[in-house]
């Protein structure tokens, strides 16, 4: 079918035609729903009224009903999807449809890890914020129907808390046939504990299954994918997708992670007791033990026989390595700084020194050929060779130490196999041999510096580590001994450089329905940067744009004498815009940032100012969360809110839009960093054909979903000059949905604002 583009103002009749042709021929569409708010309802009426249409002769040659797969950004969107935007559409089209959800790897509570040995103290004192977590889990357990993890809030220092009990393995078990082993054997599964079971059986049972991108990779990655046999998909926000892919494919090696890994395992503690769980399964191990269990958490060096010293020798020896490989990456950063700073001295007649003590500048180092010349390489090379080796042994051991609880076991002949702890402590040294293969694979690729579809990078911690997590370093890094360093290491990162290759194997492996529904997927009216970035360049895949026209609700503001944002005295220029702004509108300004530091800048010089005149300023990471923010803003009239990051792309349902969105400037990718430098450099023109497209589409969502939820009058502020003064601007704003526009001093923009708040229909755009 030849590519058609088609605009309406109200779009749910385009959009109705070209879903349903989508879904009958089994094609690709490109679905772009600009309507207000992120409101897929269009979208979501057309579908469900395709699935409860069904044929009388369909129905006579198909033994199940139509069945059909949503994939929403986040796990939060996913449940307000299925508690409350489907039940309602559903009374609307008079359908009754089950829908069920599957959560991504990791997203259900494991009943045979909460009651095993995952919640014995393999590896210490739990830190207080895990403490707290496994707290907040014990009081979930009692209440959860369905043991899924996006029913529980918990902080960023409590996700280990959720990790230690968590069902990664048990749905990755076709991946490694020991996780089915463990998996088909598990009492709770038998006897219909498994929440993962009990999942998949409604997933199986059920019309509609909604899931998050994350959730659709994880599962049809899989060698027996539980989605493959759904052929018609729905994915929301498909303008985030690729970033979503490429997070996900995506890893890190982090010095704390590891060696939490191999204490959990086992390590020899500073008074010569064994922990861990070799010291737990320590009388299944040893070569004439009893069988079963310890029944403390540590044991002393009598109860372990000659092979079991010699394994816990072999972990602290993995420890160290360890340690010296990521001390070896550190003098990688260091040796780059300096070269860095010996080049730019060459160049500009000055020397500059080495960064005063542990100060690390935040510079990402990209593993490239050309990181050979610099002299740390090679001790980072032998540094791997080494660790390599020692963890290997442990990979080695742990497998060993599985077969031997499970022989030991069998031997004997317990009536219910599954309903010892021995089995869960089998299965925990099978996970950790797995995570600790995973990163095995991860590392050699990065160290081998040859070409693949991922880039490799070194980064230093964000910030300093806490003085708490200072000490959980300490006792991570080697219990009992401080031999191995616990300053801040650099964290390896990889990620995918082009997703198209990927999304074609995962979504595109057979005939499919996968409909691509988005806010932003148009670029001044060309659907081919989207094409490009799905693996749709097919000329052929059809493209449908609905697209409301927004020419008496909203005015786009473009001051023209303010200064370039890298040029001097912009940030001035910028604070006493924004003062003045959220004076005159008494706040209900959301302003939008593209990086923390600047969000910081304008927060320290406004915030005392526009507080002394009753406002309320709130800003991103300084106050709380995006969600915590958007909960003061709508419950307060006199707010400002300073956000960046993630604030451009989510947000919780906005009950009260601003008055005002206040952009301080493109959100332009940044180039050096690694992963974006990587796709970069297959871009002949970066600028028309990554920066500029990237920029566009995160303005048009954000713009979308922020102001356009409601009917009320309101206003953008673009306060980037590039837009006006650069022939890129034009390609941002035509691809916006028809506004009224106005471009005049940042002086005269509150009086503007102000007129257009109180005023009735359109400006155009010479408006004076």
């Amino acid at each position: 079918m030849p590519a058609a583009e088609v605009r309406s103002p109200r779009g749910n009749t385009v959009a109705r035609q070209a879903i349903f042709q989508s879904l009958e021929q089994r094609e690709p569409l490109l679905l772009e729903l600009t309507l207000g708010g992120h409101d897929y309802s269009a979208a979501l009426l057309a579908v469900l009224e395709w699935l409860a249409a069904q044929p009388e002769d369909e129905l006579a040659t198909q033994s199940s009903p139509r069945r059909l797969v949503i994939a929403c950004a986040n796990q939060q969107s996913a449940r307000r999807l299925i508690d409350t935007t489907l039940p309602l559409l559903q009374q609307k089209v008079n359908s009754n449809l089950s829908v069920a959800y599957l959560a991504e790897h990791g997203g259900y509570l494991c009943t045979h890890r909460w009651f095993g040995a995952a919640m014995r103290r393999t590896s210490g004192e739990l830190t207080a914020e895990q403490a707290r977590g496994l707290a907040k889990l014990r009081l979930w357990t009692h209440e959860t129907l369905q043991g899924d993890r996006s029913e529980l809030t918990l902080l960023q220092q409590e996700i280990t808390a959720w990790d230690r009990i968590s069902s990664d393995f048990e749905q990755k078990r076709s991946v490694d046939e020991r996780f089915d082993k463990t998996y088909q054997r598990c009492t709770y599964r038998r006897k219909g504990y498994c929440f993962v079971s009990l999942a998949e059986d409604r997933v199986k049972a059920a019309q509609i299954v909604v899931t998050t991108h994350a959730g659709l990779f994880d599962d049809l990655s899989l060698k027996q994918p539980l989605l493959a046999s759904i052929d018609r998909r729905l994915i929301l926000d498909a303008d985030l997708i690729e970033e979503e892919n490429i997070r996900w494919g995506g890893s890190e090696f982090d010095q704390l992670r590891v060696l939490r890994v191999l204490n959990t395992i086992g390590a020899e503690l500073a008074d010569g007791r064994y922990q861990g769980l070799l010291a737990l399964a320590a009388p299944s191990l040893r070569e004439n033990g009893p069988g079963g269990l310890s029944t403390t958490p540590t044991v002393p060096k009598s109860e372990l026989d000659q092979r079991l010293l010699q394994w816990f020798q072999t972990l602290r020896q993995a420890r160290m390595a360890v340690g010296r490989l990521f001390l070896a990456f550190s003098g990688l950063v260091d040796d780059s700084v300096q070269q860095g700073g010996r080049d730019k001295g060459r160049s500009d007649g000055q020397q500059r020194s080495h960064p005063r003590g542990h100060e690390r500048p935040d510079q990402p180092l990209r593993l490239t050929g050309s990181i050979r010349h610099l002299s740390a390489w090679n001790e980072v090379e032998q540094a791997w060779q080494q660790a390599s080796q020692r963890l290997r042994t442990v990979i080695d051991l742990a497998n060993e130490a599985e077969k031997s609880i499970l022989s030991k076991q069998n031997n004997r002949r317990r009536a219910d196999q599954g309903s010892g702890e021995d089995t869960s402590v089998a299965s925990e040294l099978v996970a950790a041999a797995y995570q600790l293969t995973e990163q095995l694979q991860m590392v050699q690729q990065a160290m081998s510096l040859g070409e693949s579809n991922f880039v490799y990078w070194l980064r230093m911690p964000p910030t300093p580590l806490a003085a708490s997590q200072q000490h959980v370093a300490r006792k991570a890094s080697e219990p009992g001994s401080s031999m191995i360093s616990i300053d801040p290491a650099p964290i390896l990162y990889s990620q995918l450089i082009h997703t198209s290759s990927m999304l074609k194997r995962l979504l595109f492996k057979d005939q499919a329905s996968n409909i691509f529904a988005g806010t932003s997927l148009s670029v001044d009216g060309s659907f081919a940067f989207a094409r490009q970035r799905l693996g749709l360049e097919q000329e052929s895949v059809a493209v449908c744009s609905a697209t409301a026209e927004h020419q008496e609700q909203t005015l786009i503001y473009l001051p023209n004498d303010v200064p370039e944002p890298n040029a001097p005295q912009y940030q001035r220029h910028l604070d006493d815009a924004l003062v003045n702004l959220a004076t005159a509108l008494d706040g209900q300004v959301v302003a939008l940032f593209t990086s923390h530091a600047a969000l910081r800048s304008t927060y320290t010089a406004i915030k005392p100012i526009l507080e002394a005149r009753n406002i309320l300023v709130l800003g991103q990471g300084a106050d709380g969360s995006p969600r915590q923010l958007w909960q003061v803003f709508q419950s307060q009239e006199r707010v400002v809110l300073l956000g960046t990051g993630s604030f451009w792309d989510n947000a919780d349902e906005i009950v009260r839009s601003p008055a005002c969105l206040f952009i301080a400037r493109l959100p332009m990718p940044v180039l050096n960093d690694p992963p974006l430098a990587a796709r970069a450099e297959q871009y002949s023109d970066q600028l028309h054909q990554l920066t500029v497209p990237m920029a566009t589409l995160r303005v048009r969502r954000a713009i979308d979903r922020f102001m356009w939820g409601d009917n009320k009058r309101n206003a953008v502020v673009l306060f980037d000059r590039r837009v006006t003064s650069k022939e890129y601007g034009a390609t941002v704003l035509h691809s916006l949905p028809r506004c009224s526009q106005r471009q005049g001093a940042a002086s005269l923009m509150p009086e503007a604002m102000l007129d257009w708040l109180t005023g009735e229909g359109a400006w155009e755009e010479d408006h004076s």
